[in-house]
């Protein structure tokens, strides 16, 4: 739910407080001694008859007693799925969440997923497997599953046709045990619903931008493990960015900046104005964070939303909060409790917080705090820039990597 620095900075953190010990050096040819060679005996130079010694066969290693199937489950989450649709298929954004309860150590070779439809018929069915010399099954990171481990699985199977009746989806999960053969299937489902949000969303920036990062399979806002010790002992339990944006201005080039990057001020957007992406109330508001892309670890665990620095939240509706991040200091215009309508200056791109350069972080979520699980936004009324070419955009979503602005009326 946070940008590439912030998980860094966490996860650092954390991690170089927890290592340490004693220094261990190899030995080299300096430094280990060699004993000459032993003379022969006298028994040893002379030939002689052999003399038979009794030999004791080893006995034979003790079966490996096969673990229940059951011992391994798997949850899919968050609770629910949503559907989302863009111009390259019908996205899934969802993890597997996979429990050993037995003492054994397994590895995931195989992934599946099947799509059913209304009449529940297969329409759909694709893996990821260990066949190859470089298998598929290696782009899935931590595939070992430890002893009593629980353990987060980024789904790699997340887009399908757009034509498809996406009404039931079934995960199965293959897992290989290190020390026998045995192998345990196991499998969970889900039933996904197509998202349709309260508020009407535009573009929450006047300039033309980049989705320098969204939430495709490989972004940083995607690949939150939530579920990571370290990230859990600050008080996190879920994916609140899990359909998040970083948006930077970039010129008519497309280049983001001219000068230092470490200069703020050398970033077209630091500044720019940062407006309401739709109608709806401020329930959440900082301002007075400073622009130095910092953010204090040790207060995460009491505000996981010190993370974004000054920022402003906004209730379109029940379960429906947009998330406007790293403002610049003193920037914010409103207070909580103001309605404010689409399009209206509400601060300006700033870099507080967990900020790798000036930049607008925007998210949707489900309620105002960082317990909260992401909603996909669908935005209006909006340009594609492709070189020389505009495509105009009534309704649809943001790809990492497209260079957008908003459509002039």
């Amino acid at each position: 739910m946070v940008n590439l620095r912030s998980q860094w900075l966490i996860v650092g953190t954390l991690a170089s407080a927890s290592c340490g010990g004693a220094a261990v050096t190899s030995p080299t040819e300096s430094t280990i001694a060699t004993a000459p060679a032993a003379a022969p005996s006298p028994a040893e130079a002379a030939p002689s008859a052999q003399v038979a010694t009794p030999t004791h066969a080893a006995p034979p290693p003790a079966p490996v007693v096969p673990v229940p199937a059951s011992s391994i489950t798997v949850d899919v989450l968050p609770a629910t799925v949503w559907i989302e649709r863009t111009d390259n298929g019908l996205l899934l954004n969802c993890d597997l969440v996979v429990e050993n309860a037995s003492q054994a150590s397994f590895e995931l070779v195989e992934i599946e997923a099947s799509v059913f439809d209304r009449s529940d018929a297969l329409v759909f069915r694709k893996l990821v497997s260990a066949n190859g010399v470089s298998p598929a099954i290696a782009t899935v990171a931590d595939r070992a599953l430890g002893p009593k481990q629980r353990r987060l699985v980024m789904n790699p199977l997340h887009t399908f046709p757009r034509d498809l009746d996406l009404v039931r989806v079934a995960f199965q999960l293959t897992y290989q045990r290190s020390d026998s053969e045995q192998q345990l299937v196991v499998s969970s489902e889900v039933t996904p619903r197509a998202w349709t949000g309260k508020g009407r969303l535009r573009l929450p920036l006047r300039d033309r931008v980049i989705a320098w990062s969204g939430h495709d399979y490989l972004s940083h806002h995607r690949r939150w493990d939530y579920l990571d010790p370290r990230i859990v002992e600050l008080g996190f339990d879920s994916n609140a960015g899990r359909y998040s944006y970083d948006l930077i201005m970039v010129d008519a080039s497309g280049a983001m900046r001219s000068g230092d990057p470490e200069r703020n001020e050398s970033w077209f957007g630091f500044g720019r104005p940062v407006v309401a992406p739709a109608d709806g109330t401020v329930v959440g508001v900082v301002s007075d964070q400073p622009d130095d892309r910092k953010f204090d670890i040790t207060a995460v665990k009491s505000e996981l939303l010190v993370v974004f620095g000054n920022r402003v939240l906004i209730e379109h509706g029940p379960g429906e909060v947009s998330l406007l991040a790293h403002l610049r200091q003193g920037s914010v215009k409103v207070k909580v409790g103001d309605r404010v309508r689409a399009g209206q200056e509400i601060a300006a791109i700033g870099a507080s917080g967990s900020s790798l350069m000036p930049h607008l972080h925007y998210q949707l979520q489900t309620t105002a705090t960082g317990h909260a699980e992401g909603l996909p936004p669908t935005f209006h009324d909006f340009l594609r820039v492709r070189g020389a070419r505009r495509l105009a955009v009534t309704r649809g979503t943001i790809e990492t990597g497209e260079i957008v602005e908003p459509r002039r009326r």
